[in-house]
């Protein structure tokens, strides 16, 4: 994968969210599969957390996987348009 997310939107604008350039480092270099299972996961953890009592009233930026769950969203999204 020849395509640097993190660094190309670091460069075009400053990212509000502390933590989403690293996270989408991580997960860039990952095939179009491993992403869409990680989404599959993502969607299957925000559930379960959302579903915890002890989660009721804090914003989904708490869980743990809110900024992996984002990155790859990000990369998932820019594929489409690229590949």
């Amino acid at each position: 994968m020849g395509d640097h997310i993190a660094a190309d939107l670091a460069a075009s604008a400053p990212i509000a969210i502390p933590g989403l350039s690293e996270a989408i480092a991580r997960w860039e270099n990952r095939t179009l599969a491993d992403l869409r299972a990680a989404s599959a996961r993502h969607r299957d953890e925000v559930r379960r957390w959302a579903g915890d009592p002890g989660n009721a009233e804090r914003p989904i930026s708490d869980a743990p996987f809110y900024l992996d769950r984002m990155a790859v969203e990000v990369i998932i999204e820019r594929r489409y348009f690229i590949e």
